[in-house]
């Protein structure tokens, strides 16, 4: 499909190939990001994106306060303490006091067990995208794939933000590219502290 507008047309007729190649890239890749919302979205159901990744993130990782986990999922404590009141009122996630003036979030059984079927779901979603792939080129995507995670990057808080859907005990250790990114930045950071 062509442009029609004057201005798309004259902006895209100033480009020379290279920057019109790259312009496609990123086009496509927009529009691969609209693929996998609509995907994903499917796959988890009536769950909102901020319900699901609470559920999936505790189902890996010990409770924790609600202002952390709304840093993890980039939500104000309002409305991540909605979100998670929402599960509680569902069973599947349990709020307490520390002795602290923090709340704590921990998952329960039947959020647990709820946090598996969706992450299936979820999993089971994207590996049928990727069947669409031959082998060797599901290697070189897989190549292509840490390349790109590991750049977008910037500190631990990033690398939590982006693996909050994740299967953590599948991409985990040397298998995350995003994880090895944030603790090369933390290991460089310390060595110019010491420097």
């Amino acid at each position: 499909m062509q442009p029609r507008c004057g201005a798309c047309m004259q902006l895209t007729g100033s480009m020379n190939r290279r920057e019109r190649n790259q312009a496609l890239q990123a086009n496509k890749l927009g529009a691969m990001w609209a693929v996998l919302d609509r995907a994903i979205s499917g796959a988890l159901e009536d769950y909102s994106p901020s319900s699901a990744a609470i559920l999936l993130w505790l189902s890996y990782w010990p409770p924790m306060s609600v202002s952390e986990l709304g840093k993890v999922l980039s939500l104000s404590q309002p409305a991540c303490s909605r979100a998670i009141d929402r599960l509680a009122a569902s069973g599947f996630v349990r709020k307490s006091h520390s002795g602290s003036r923090e709340t704590l979030v921990e998952i329960l059984a039947a959020g647990r067990i709820e946090a598996m079927r969706l992450q299936t779901q979820r999993l089971s979603t994207l590996s049928a995208m990727l069947s669409t792939l031959a082998k060797s080129e599901q290697a070189e995507f897989t190549n292509l794939l840490n390349k790109l995670l590991a750049g977008a990057v910037e500190n631990r808080a990033d690398a939590r933000h982006i693996c909050r859907f994740c299967d953590h005990g599948v991409c985990d250790g040397p298998f995350c590219p995003v994880g090895c990114r944030a603790t090369q930045i933390e290991q460089s950071a310390q060595g110019d502290d010491r420097g």
